[in-house]
């Protein structure tokens, strides 16, 4: 069991005792011990991450600071406390759901990432103050698109692009709505390396409707050649499988 959950059981039982009734005729009354659990909840959970943060910036390489974040999201089960969050319904201005979704990215651990990220963006979760971002959405874009971009200039294993063009997937199905006024720059990065990954696996169907998007949002977003290559070539082949298709004249 970890420290904060020996603690919290600690403090359930306290926080039990206390709400029993002093007189034993006394009738019943609201139960208080379900709000105050969850206000310990987070407050432990809190006070851990502040922990964390403290010694995180007495760290100075990066893989130090990768291991002490992957080693503290396991000790201080910060995943299992989110998730009963989430099953929980619970909504309020959460540090420990935005701290630990920022080191989830740090570690490109994609599919947690994804977990979480539609609950910041329905909460319209604050970033903390340290970023300048101005939400979520541009955040993880900023983030993905290096990766990504990554992949597509260093020719790495098709699979690898197969698995990130999935998590730009998601994202996009997430951001669909999104508002990028403002943001267009982020927002015509997302569809454009989503195009770019898509063009790469000869998926040209999508990689035409992401460029589309993309200009779309900013038509300075770097897609506009590629685009029309495509849209020529996507178009020629669907007219000549069109043109094959009909019956000859006798």
């Amino acid at each position: 069991m970890s420290l904060v959950k020996k603690a919290l059981a600690k403090s359930n039982d306290i926080v039990a005792e206390s709400t029993q009734p002093l007189v034993a005729d006394e009738p019943p009354k609201a139960k208080p011990q379900e709000t105050a659990t969850k206000q310990t909840d987070y407050k432990f959970f809190e006070i851990a991450l502040s922990a964390d943060l403290a010694q995180l910036k007495t760290f100075k390489d990066i893989a130090d600071k990768a291991d002490y974040k992957a080693t503290a999201l396991e000790k201080n089960d910060y995943l299992d406390y989110l998730k009963t969050y989430r099953i929980k319904g619970e909504n309020h201005p959460n540090r420990v759901l935005a701290w630990v979704f920022i080191w989830l990215v740090d570690l490109k651990r994609w599919n947690q990432v994804l977990d979480l990220f539609p609950t910041l963006v329905e909460q319209k979760q604050p970033l903390p103050k340290q970023f300048k971002t101005s939400d979520w959405a541009t955040f993880l874009v900023d983030q993905i698109y290096d990766d990504a971009n990554w992949y597509l200039n260093n020719k790495r294993k098709p699979d690898k692009h197969a698995h990130t063009a999935f998590i730009l997937a998601r994202i996009i199905d997430v951001v669909k709505d999104h508002d990028w006024t403002g943001r267009e720059i982020a927002g015509g990065k997302l569809y454009a390396i989503a195009m770019k990954l898509e063009a790469a696996q000869n998926n040209f169907g999508n990689a035409i409707r992401y460029g589309r998007l993309a200009q779309q949002i900013n038509d300075k977003a770097g897609v506009k050649t590629l685009l029309e290559k495509l849209e020529k070539k996507y178009s020629s082949d669907e007219l000549k499988e069109t043109t094959q298709s009909q019956p000859q004249e006798a």
